[in-house]
């Protein structure tokens, strides 16, 4: 009777173990998680992107399975490969993801960026002729596209609600991190609290981001050459592997259904990743 019950009671010892131990630390996953998704909201929020994190989660994994299908299907790897490539493709969809939210925003901000200095310009001739800063970022909204209209619109927002228009500028300072909008938020704080010609400190700050600008540009057409050359770079490897699966059926067959060939696919990709990455790293100037 004893060893019946056994399995019986290892089972149920076993499980409490699991639900204890499970409610224990449910606390701070839940936390971790909140903060995760908190964390990708102000993400999705910078890029203007307007889908909601659950729905991007779920569309991610969707196309990660359809990927992982297909790949069975059509490579027919070993069961081990296929079992690893169940997280390799989650965390490759989760970095396309976030690489494409990152340029959205590094678009965003650039395109805010542009508009600064007509932003600051309008609110600079706003208060010359005597209206109030409140009234001069109305004048933003109404003249400008987005997305400077749109974060100079919440700035009014929540100037409605009560929030001070110094916090509400280094909300948006927060939102769009950039050093010319740290810059305009600093410059009309310091003046609101020691006074002075606002408008002719904004058209100072305005022609600043303009020599920013012009300095940006020159980089730009400095380091075209070298971006041009690390995109070829990373092109030719995926260029004649295209080559060689037209003109070489017997190589193709051999990289895309054989172990080594597999291995060789893995390796290459990596050291694309990191090429790209380190000539991005390279080309990279900070003004």
């Amino acid at each position: 009777m004893v060893g019946a019950l056994a399995p019986v009671a290892i089972f149920v010892g076993v499980s409490a173990t699991v639900i204890l131990t499970f409610f224990s630390f449910w606390g701070s996953v839940n936390r971790r998680a909140t903060e995760k998704a908190r964390g990708m909201e102000d993400l999705l929020d910078r890029g203007g992107v307007t889908m909601k994190p659950q729905e991007i989660v779920l569309t991610v994994l969707a196309a990660d399975a359809l990927l992982w299908i297909w790949i069975a299907l059509a490579l027919k790897p070993p069961l081990l490969v296929a079992a690893i490539l169940v997280p390799v493709l989650s965390l490759a969809g989760a970095g396309v993801f976030y690489a494409w939210v990152h340029h959205r925003i590094a678009k965003r901000l650039e395109a805010f960026t542009s508009q600064l200095e007509m932003a600051l310009r309008l609110i600079a001739s706003g208060t010359r002729v005597g209206l109030a800063l409140r009234q001069a970022l109305t004048m933003v909204t109404e003249e400008l596209p987005d997305p400077t209209r749109h974060e100079f619109l919440r700035v009014i927002g929540q100037t409605n609600i009560g929030v001070s228009v110094l916090d509400a500028l280094d909300d948006l300072a927060t939102r769009m991190p950039s050093n010319e909008m740290l810059m305009m938020a600093r410059v009309v704080r310091i003046q609101s609290e020691s006074g002075g010609d606002l408008a002719k400190v904004l058209d100072q700050l305005a022609a600043t981001i303009r020599d920013r600008r012009q300095v940006r540009r020159k980089i730009s057409a400095l380091t075209a050459e070298g971006r041009m050359s690390a995109l070829v770079l990373v092109v030719i490897p995926v260029a004649l592997f295209a080559f060689i699966m037209v003109t070489q059926p017997q190589m193709a067959h051999a990289v895309l259904y054989t172990g080594l060939g597999h291995a060789v696919i893995f390796t290459v990709f990596a050291l694309e990743a990191l090429g790209f990455f380190w000539l991005s790293r390279i080309l990279r100037v900070n003004v």
